[in-house]
């Protein structure tokens, strides 16, 4: 979790659960959740890096996520090193490699 104050402002968690950026039972799916006013911070990068460390400190080889091609945070993700494993109309299934 981020926090500023005594306010909670952001988090960031993973599960092995069939949701939509499901890839396999062996990747985890990455979500990030950061309150409008306090995007564009560095916050969700931040939470986001911590999150890839802790992974890979664990044994994962990989994590994935589903973003919609309108979110602005899917650049945030490509330059973090996510790629594009699959797409629809609406939406990336993208992958990190640990």
């Amino acid at each position: 979790m981020a926090e500023t104050g005594n306010k909670i402002v952001g988090a960031v968690w993973t599960r092995i659960i069939n949701d939509y950026g499901h890839i396999d039972d062996e990747t985890p799916s990455l979500a990030i959740s950061i309150y409008k006013e306090y995007r564009n911070m560095g916050i969700g990068t931040g939470l986001m890096a911590e999150m890839l460390k802790l992974l890979k400190d664990n044994g994962y080889k990989r994590v994935s996520l589903s973003v919609q091609k309108a979110n602005y945070a899917a650049s945030m993700y490509k330059k973090a090193g996510f790629e594009v494993v699959y797409e629809n109309k609406e939406e990336y299934i993208m992958a990190c490699k640990l």
